[in-house]
């Protein structure tokens, strides 16, 4: 089975987030698919099945388990049918997923994901709220609540958020995906806002670059900065740039994420079918 390692939000090879790439007739047993992700030990290996031109099935898992969104993965795997010519990029490509259909359209290199936005941040109860403060220490931060499975948390700035030192065992004991963290861009930046993601809970201690997170983090920033067009930064070790739009049409909230790729490996996986 042909499959790639593309890098997703970057145009330079090695920096973004990395991910596993392979198109198949049909899918393989459940188990095996989770056995090459953990083999590919990438945050993401993404699996596609065609159902009819420029459409297709597509499941996301991480070394340990399937997830239910994933954009640096959908973004590489865009990427990855346009590089082998399995669609023709003047149309839009769909993806059937356990998200529902996300719509794909290209702007030249550019690749524009049309994903579910997650404006509404759910409180969290007082013993996950006790478990944030033994994460967080002496750090002044802002619980900023619960979407999409995962804990959002915002620090005073960017040094704050590039200086955190995660403790990944207390971090897995949360009742949730993940942890995000995040602030405002400092003044003069080119960027609106910045973020970084932990999720030892599902196998990932900590994401380079995470499109789904970006669900949440922009609505929220929007309503900060007043803009529903942002730039944001993900400030892991590889980083990655992420261009943002946040469209709300009668409570059908969606975000816009736009980002680039760049295929760094291609191979041929060997395995028995069991």
């Amino acid at each position: 089975m042909q499959i790639f390692t593309i890098d997703a939000f970057t145009q330079e090879p090695w920096r973004g987030n990395p991910a596993a790439t392979a198109i198949v007739q049909e899918f393989l047993d459940v188990a095996v698919m989770q056995s090459i992700a953990a083999e590919m030990n990438l945050s993401e290996t993404a699996f596609v099945k065609p159902l009819a031109p420029n459409h297709f099935h597509l499941r996301w898992f991480t070394p340990l388990q399937e997830v239910n969104l994933c954009g640096h993965a959908t973004l590489a795997m865009s990427h990855y049918l346009r590089e082998i010519k399995a669609i023709d990029p003047a149309l839009a490509l769909t993806f059937q997923t356990l998200s529902g259909d996300l719509k794909i359209g290209f702007e030249g290199e550019l690749i524009v994901m049309d994903f579910p936005a997650l404006p509404d941040l759910q409180p969290l109860a007082a013993d996950v709220l006790a478990q944030l403060d033994r994460i967080m220490l002496d750090r002044p931060y802002e619980c900023l609540g619960q979407a999409g499975g995962n804990i959002m948390v915002r620090l005073s700035d960017r040094k704050a958020v590039a200086d955190f030192a995660p403790d990944f065992p207390l971090i897995a004991e949360l009742a949730a995906d993940g942890l995000i963290i995040t602030s405002i861009a400092e003044p003069n930046s080119s960027y609106d806002f910045v973020s970084r993601y932990f999720a030892p809970q599902i196998g990932i201690n900590e994401d380079p670059v995470t499109g789904s997170t970006h669900c949440a983090l922009t609505p929220y920033w929007a309503g900060i900065t007043g803009k529903n067009m942002l730039k944001a930064r993900q400030l892991s070790k590889r980083s990655g740039d992420l261009e943002l739009v946040y469209l709300q049409d009668r409570g059908q909230d969606r975000v816009l994420l736009k980002g680039y790729a760049v295929t760094v490996m291609r191979g041929d996986l060997q395995f028995d079918r069991v």
